[in-house]
């Protein structure tokens, strides 16, 4: 007897929790949004009126910016755990927390300017856009995660599974033979799905040559399963078994190549390229990194400077050109010029798998 038949009440308990965690967070999300609307908005006043207050006020202002900063910051929080649950597995769930991210950290570079700019020379004015950055990093840290989740997720899937099913006709359901081991980028007849009573009367097996690259095989050419089932013998010359290779005159190479792409020896074997593309790509952005670090640090810091500086002159601000990187959370020991540009190579990371799915499962290059 089965768990299920046992207690079959096992699976609804399941279900019926995940639709109350459901329920909870799309409720957090709300709460969450009101709490980020609430913080944010009291804190930019708060901001706007740090040139004019003082004494008692300037107190009660300080007050203000710990209260609505913690509230911006657990709001964050909330919206950004809640809709993470909410929309897990959405391909554009890490981008947007990361922009999302982005708006609040870099507040100190257009909110000034739009408020009037002097109120950012203040200790309340510096405190208040401090607490708008803090209020980002559930933002970036939740989209970092969702994004590298995703990475390996869709890595460990595609490794697995390769093109999706819909896409392969000849070898559908086709169980692994057990005779043979999956050599790693190894011709057709090293790969699972070669079947044996095939493979010794197959001439591309003789050859040593691959399907793929001769455009005819197993799973695709009517010949090569006819002589195998014929028992027809094959040298076991590499040269005069090329000799016995079918040729097909009937479909143009083009179609020939289609075949391959809806074969499940050749999906096999564009797994195994996956598999080798995926820790290159790693290593690649690492040794960019550990290479043009320095440079790539220094063209974020100047090109936040840079923009600082358009936005000042264009809205005739004083504050224009101050170094984003040295303010606010910059000030501390925490390099964020640096965080950015691991955010930016971990997104086009992300997007340079997806390329590579692309290419390898869709295009089938």
């Amino acid at each position: 007897m089965s768990i299920r038949e046992r207690n079959p009440g096992v699976e609804s308990v399941g279900d019926k929790l995940a639709v109350v965690l459901d329920s909870v967070c799309r409720l957090l999300i709300f709460v969450g949004a009101i709490c980020t609307i609430v913080g944010v908005a009291f804190l930019i006043v708060n901001y706007s009126n740090s040139s004019t207050a003082a004494g008692t006020m300037l107190k009660q202002a300080q007050q203000n910016v710990g209260l609505f900063g913690t509230m911006a910051l657990v709001g964050t929080a909330l919206l950004a755990l809640s809709l993470s649950f909410v929309n897990w597995g959405e391909e554009v769930l890490g981008p947007l927390l990361l922009i999302a991210w982005a708006v609040f950290f870099f507040s100190p570079m257009y909110l000034p300017p739009m408020l009037g700019g002097g109120s950012g020379e203040t200790t309340l004015g510096k405190s208040a856009m401090t607490a708008m950055q803090t209020a980002s990093i559930p933002f970036g840290s939740v989209g970092l995660i969702v994004v590298v989740a995703d990475i390996i997720v869709r890595s460990r899937t595609r490794a697995r599974e390769g093109a999706k099913a819909d896409q392969l006709k000849l070898g559908k359901g086709l169980k692994e033979e057990k005779d043979i081991r999956n050599v790693f980028m190894g011709k057709c007849w090293q790969l699972p799905y070669c079947r044996k009573f095939v493979r010794e009367r197959c001439p591309i097996f003789h050859a040593r040559r691959t399907c793929w690259k001769e455009q005819v095989g197993c799973m695709c050419e009517e010949s090569v399963i006819r002589n195998a089932m014929e028992g027809r013998v094959i040298p076991a010359d590499a040269v005069a078994a090329a000799k016995f290779i079918p040729e097909n005159r009937k479909l143009t190479p083009q179609q020939k190549s289609e075949r391959c792409r809806s074969c499940v020896i050749y999906n096999e074997h564009q797994k195994h390229k996956y598999k080798l593309a995926m820790p290159t790509m790693i290593l690649a952005f690492g040794a960019v990194y550990a290479v043009f670090r320095p440079q790539m640090v220094s063209g974020i810091q100047g090109a936040m400077s840079g923009i600082n500086k358009f936005v000042g002159s264009a809205t005739l601000s004083q504050d224009g050109g101050k170094d984003l990187t040295k303010t606010g959370l910059g000030s501390g020991d925490v390099p964020f010029a640096e965080i950015i540009v691991v955010a930016l190579l971990v997104v086009a990371l992300a997007y340079m798998i997806r390329l590579v799915e692309y290419l390898l499962f869709k295009a089938k290059i």
